[in-house]
């Protein structure tokens, strides 16, 4: 008898239908922090859910020769990682990024087909951004996301492809969260309703 993991997997049931958030908003808007306390709100709920970074999802320096792009690598990654997440019975998908323009928005949209996205941009004060900078940056890195971070927040407000904007200042982090779940239509008695 062939024993393979196909053999092993049951049958899934209908799953409702997928919802997911995305963060957006400059380097130090707080986006990997508010994933992390939506996350922290989904469990508590007993939501199924899955957090990503997408910064991990395409963090490549392709060959010279590849035709792939950093871009275009990323909503690869994220286009086969989410069967695997609904597969798991996930629900709710949190996930984290910089949005360069409204092309890449369709990219990452049609990186998850049925799934209804809403963008969620984080804005805080250029004070409390450098804070956070300055608290977790060193060096050149530092150096370039400082000179960078008000440009970003410029273009994020300039190119609007956000469907809400949340502040993220000196607020704590479960009422962030909690502020976006409202914003996503996520809330009420439970966040998926």
């Amino acid at each position: 008898m062939d024993i393979t993991l196909a053999s092993y997997r049951a049958p899934v049931p209908e799953a409702p239908p997928a919802r997911a958030i995305l963060l957006t908003g400059t380097m130090g808007s707080g986006k990997t922090a508010v994933a992390i306390a939506l996350g922290e709100l989904l469990e508590l709920w007993e939501q199924p859910y899955a957090l990503v970074d997408l910064d991990w999802l395409g963090w490549v320096d392709p060959a010279p020769a590849s035709l792939l792009t950093q871009r275009s690598v990323l909503a690869q990654n994220l286009r086969l990682i989410w069967p695997t997440f609904r597969e798991a019975g996930v629900e709710r998908l949190v996930l984290a990024r910089y949005v360069e323009d409204r092309a890449q928005l369709d990219e990452f949209r049609a990186a998850l087909p049925g799934v209804e996205l809403v963008v969620v941009r984080l804005v805080a004060s250029q004070a409390v951004i450098e804070r956070r900078l300055r608290a977790r940056d060193s060096g050149a890195q530092l150096a370039e996301h400082l000179a960078q971070t008000a440009e970003f927040a410029a273009r994020g407000e300039a190119n609007a492809l956000e469907d809400a904007v949340v502040e993220n200042g000196d607020r704590p982090l479960a009422e962030v969260a909690a502020d976006v779940l409202v914003a996503a239509s996520w809330s009420g008695r439970r966040p998926w309703r």
